[in-house]
């Protein structure tokens, strides 16, 4: 069961290395894209989630309830990482260039701009949680 937990963190917490990796080193080692960061390549909520749903596929079968709901709870996340807060992202940019606008003595007016998927970085997110699942559930039955 912890595996459950265990497992999906860890593909979580190294998808943000990667990003880190990725993204934070050309930007002088930003720490803030290891945990501030909620849009770029790969998408860690993807990776999360599509590793949950592979292990629980694993451990509970994959015609379970408990596979489903995950399966379900997935496809909402990527959903929405491409959808809803992609759309949010480019709303931010519209918001801080009309802030820019109106109020250009107050340049600490900015909303964080990165902050949904493109379709790419959600789907990458999923093959890596999937690859990052199979090699962490090998090494736990190795173990």
């Amino acid at each position: 069961m912890y595996s459950m937990i265990n497992i999906p963190l860890l593909t979580a917490i190294v998808t943000q290395i990667i990003k880190l990796i990725i993204d934070g080193i050309p930007n002088n080692l930003n720490w803030q894209y290891l945990l501030n960061d909620y849009g770029g390549w790969p998408s860690s909520h993807s990776a999360l989630t599509a590793s949950l749903t592979l292990i629980a596929g694993l451990e509970n079968g994959f015609d379970s309830p408990i596979f489903a709901v995950c399966f379900v709870l997935m496809l909402i996340v990527v959903r929405d990482a491409i959808g809803f807060r992609r759309e949010i992202g480019k709303n931010s940019t519209l918001t801080n260039t009309l802030a820019q606008e109106l109020f250009p003595a107050n340049p600490e007016i900015k909303l964080r701009e990165k902050i949904g998927h493109t379709s790419f970085e959600a789907i990458s997110g999923i093959i890596i949680g999937v690859i990052l699942a199979f090699a962490f559930y090998g090494l736990m039955l190795y173990l």
